[in-house]
């Protein structure tokens, strides 16, 4: 019987060992979890907080008895992996409860061990009240917190996907919000006018955003508890009764590299297209590990669940013995923000002329479906390469029914399809659900002209 450790019990290593797991019942397969929980959404965490989901229970898709129940997988919690010794093939673990050390042998390991938040350069960053969010126990924490303090007023440090829907979810329950970006916009998966209409949404509903302001010290009150956010320039001072700070994140992988894991040029773990390590028998996937962009042609960092969740699967089939390809990203997300979503495929202006393109837009505004239908218009922008004509993104800010044309566009991106042959899909049209020129194609047709001069 083959026995198979997967370090990390999220979206990589769960559908990495239930992927396995099925296409070869035989295999042992152990996941070992430093946090208390197992096989959890933490997107949903903004959404807890804000009260759409009652529960965090709601979250978690498996605890370790029923995963053993219904798959057959063995889940340990609390268990944190401090040394993998590849040459002999084990791993040295730390229990917490009891405390105790054990050592593993495998013939088969997956580290899936994640990303961690950045902790900013910023004086008090370490006092009561300061949260970031990676496990679902932050939200359990800020939940306490916001119960047991009263908290009325919330500051949030950083401007990405978390930082947007936390913001979201402290308005949600009643708190006066500042956001403060020390670049000169938010959101900067963007590009710099379509951040601003996120930027609008944000200030339409309450929220106080400060761009190009940096925090240089949290204050807290004599018995410890966060006080107010002090920027460097000029003496202002943010009150706040909770600071919540989402400046980007890092892969964990100082388990890999201390047993010789290499990292690539990303910093993050090196992988082939079957999500094979430079070392014998240890895999990786999920935050942790690089993904080939399908864009660029170059290694990438790309932290989004949707594509561990797919690195995941094509790792446990390659543990169980398979041989699959994962073939890369395009990098699609998409954020909910009040009343609009925002989301991007492929490449921002900014990431084409860094990858040595010669990028040219279009940026219009139209309707998702038949005017007489109703519904606002949405910002759709697409980019090109000016030489092949070649797509290399496109971003759309509106309604979530416009916003779902991201899913086109990332479609076509991984077709390497130009311009003018993504001008011509044929997408579906009745005027309750679709306008009859889809506003990505209104785009695309108006960079195609841009092509033309």
């Amino acid at each position: 019987m083959s026995r198979i450790l997967v370090v990390g019990g999220n979206a990589a290593g769960m559908t990495a060992a239930s992927r396995a797991k099925r296409l070869d019942p035989s295999l042992e397969i152990t996941i070992l979890e430093a946090s208390s929980r197992i096989a959890y959404s933490i997107c949903g965490l903004p959404y807890f907080l804000s009260g759409l989901v009652r529960d965090l229970s709601e979250l978690e898709l498996y605890s370790p008895e029923s995963l053993m129940n219904e798959r057959g997988i063995e889940a340990r919690v609390q268990c944190r992996v401090v040394e993998l010794r590849a040459l002999q093939r084990k791993i040295v673990v730390e229990h917490a409860h009891p405390a105790r050390r054990d050592t593993l042998s495998y013939d088969k390991l997956l580290i899936a061990t994640g990303y961690r938040p950045i902790t900013p350069d910023i004086d008090g960053v370490h006092v009561n009240g300061v949260f970031t969010a990676s496990r679902l126990g932050d939200a359990d924490a800020i939940a306490s917190w916001l119960s047991s303090k009263r908290a009325r007023r919330a500051v949030v440090i950083g401007g990405g996907y978390v930082g947007l829907e936390v913001a979201e979810a402290m308005v949600a329950r009643g708190l006066t919000v500042t956001l403060v970006d020390a670049a000169t916009q938010i959101f900067s998966t963007l590009d710099p006018d379509m951040a601003k209409l996120v930027e609008d949404e944000l200030s339409l509903h309450g929220v106080h955003v400060m761009t190009h302001r940096r925090a240089r010290r949290i204050a807290a009150k004599r018995d410890g508890d966060v006080d107010a956010v002090e920027l460097a320039a000029g003496s202002l001072r943010i009150p706040g009764d909770l600071v919540f700070i989402d400046v980007g994140v890092v892969p964990s992988v100082e388990l890999a590299a201390n047993a010789g894991v290499a990292l690539g040029p990303t910093g993050a773990i090196a992988v082939n297209d079957r999500l094979e390590t430079n070392l014998p028998g240890v895999y990786a996937a999920g935050n942790c590990a690089e993904t080939h962009h399908l864009v660029t042609e170059r290694p990438s960092f790309i932290p989004l669940g949707t594509v561990a969740a797919k690195q995941g699967r094509v790792a446990g089939e390659n543990l169980a013995g398979r041989r699959s390809r994962f073939i890369g990203a395009v990098g699609t997300s998409i954020v909910k923000v009040f009343d609009i979503v925002a989301a991007k495929t492929g490449l921002n202006v900014r990431e084409a002329e860094h990858a040595g393109f010669s990028p040219i837009v279009s940026t219009v505004v139209a309707r998702a479906r038949a005017h007489y239908f109703g519904g606002a218009p949405a910002s759709v922008k697409v980019i090109a390469d000016r030489d092949s004509e070649r797509l290399l993104g496109a971003q759309i800010v509106g309604s979530a029914r416009a916003a779902s044309a991201i899913d086109v566009a990332a479609a076509a991106l991984t077709a390497r399809m130009t311009v003018r042959e993504a001008s011509q899909l044929d997408l579906a049209y009745a005027p309750p659900a679709g306008a009859l020129w889809n506003p990505l194609l209104v785009a695309l047709n108006t960079l195609t002209r841009e092509l033309e001069r």
